[in-house]
C-alpha cells in the first residue's frame, strides 16, 4: 500500500468520505482509529498518511486527537486530514497541525467536507431532499481531494483565526466533560434490548445490565452512534430527541459501524442472524 487512512465515524460520514478517497486515490488501506487506538507502539508503514475524522464541539474528537498524539509518523513523508463538518466550523485543522509540529511533522494537506449534521440533541435532522444536496456537494469536494492527494500537492483549507482563537476555551471544556456526557443519556420502553448500543459504541463504553437495559461507563465520546443506531429509537438524551429522527449516512449501515472495532475474522452475534463474520 501506498497510503493509509485512518478514520473515526459514529454515524458513517466520516467513513463515506474515507472511503470513497481511498477508492478514487487506489492502493490505499482504510484503518479504523477504534480498532486500534489503544495499542502501544502504533507506526504508520506507509509514507502517505491521511485522517479523516469529524468535527467534534468546534475541534477533533478526543479519540482522534488521542491518536494523533500517539502514532509514530516517522517514515511519512506526506499527512492529509479531512474534517466532515455540518454548517459550523472550528480548529481540528489547526489542531492536527500543531499535534504534527511537536513531532517534527508537517501537514502538508488539510480539507473540510460538508455533510448532513446529526447532533440530534440540539439539532433537527434535515430533510432527505437537503441532504441529497450536501452529498452531491460532498462527492464534487471528494474527487478534488483525492486529485490532491494522488500527485502530492500542498493545500490547506484554514478557517479565520477568530474562529481558532474564539473556539479553543468552548473545545477544552468539551473535552474535559465529554467522558461523562452520558450521564444524560436513558432509555425508554420501547428498548427490547437487542444489544445493538452495544456492540456500536467505538470505546466499548456501553453494556447491557441484568435488567438487559444499556448502562454507559462514562467514557462516552459523544459520537451518538448509540443513540442513532438503536432500531426502537429508545436511547434519549433529552426531550429533545424524544420528537426527533434518527440519522445516518444511507451507505453506512449498523455493521460498518460495528466493524470499526471488531477484528475482519470475528464472528459477531446479532440481532440480524445467529451469528457470521461481518
Amino acid at each position: 500500500m501506498d497510503t493509509t487512512i485512518y478514520y473515526f465515524s459514529g454515524t458513517g460520514n466520516s467513513l463515506k468520505v474515507a472511503r470513497d478517497i481511498s477508492k478514487k486515490v487506489g492502493n490505499c488501506e482504510l484503518v479504523p482509529i477504534a480498532r486500534i487506538w489503544h495499542q502501544e507502539n502504533i507506526v504508520a508503514k506507509t509514507e502517505k498518511v491521511g485522517f479523516v475524522y469529524p468535527l467534534y464541539f468546534w475541534g477533533l474528537p478526543k479519540i482522534v486527537e488521542e491518536f494523533v498524539k500517539k502514532i509514530d509518523l516517522r517514515d511519512t513523508k506526506y499527512i492529509f486530514s479531512v474534517m466532515t463538518r455540518g454548517f459550523t466550523s472550528g480548529r481540528a485543522t489547526y489542531d492536527i497541525e500543531s499535534i504534527l509540529k511537536e513531532k517534527g511533522k508537517i501537514l502538508s494537506a488539510g480539507f473540510k467536507v460538508t455533510m448532513p449534521d446529526n447532533y440530534t440533541p440540539k439539532l433537527s435532522i434535515p430533510s432527505k431532499e437537503k441532504q441529497d444536496k450536501k452529498f452531491k456537494k460532498a462527492d464534487i469536494k471528494v474527487e478534488k481531494i483525492a486529485e490532491i492527494v494522488k500527485t502530492n500537492q500542498k493545500k490547506i483549507e484554514k478557517d479565520h483565526f477568530i474562529t481558532i482563537k474564539i473556539s479553543k476555551g468552548a473545545h477544552k471544556r468539551w473535552l474535559e466533560r465529554v467522558s461523562s456526557i452520558d450521564n444524560r443519556f436513558f432509555v425508554t420502553e420501547n428498548c427490547n434490548s437487542c444489544g445493538i448500543c452495544e456492540k456500536i459504541c467505538p470505546v466499548n463504553n456501553v453494556k447491557l445490565v441484568e435488567d438487559g437495559k444499556p448502562q454507559w461507563s462514562h467514557q462516552c465520546q459523544e459520537c451518538l452512534a448509540c443513540l442513532n443506531f438503536c432500531p426502537q429509537i429508545a436511547i434519549q438524551v433529552n426531550k429533545k430527541t424524544e420528537k426527533q429522527g434518527r440519522y445516518h449516512h444511507p451507505g453506512v449501515n449498523v455493521k460498518d459501524i460495528i466493524m470499526q472495532k471488531e477484528d475482519p475474522n470475528s464472528v459477531i452475534k446479532d440481532s440480524f442472524g445467529t451469528g457470521k463474520s461481518i
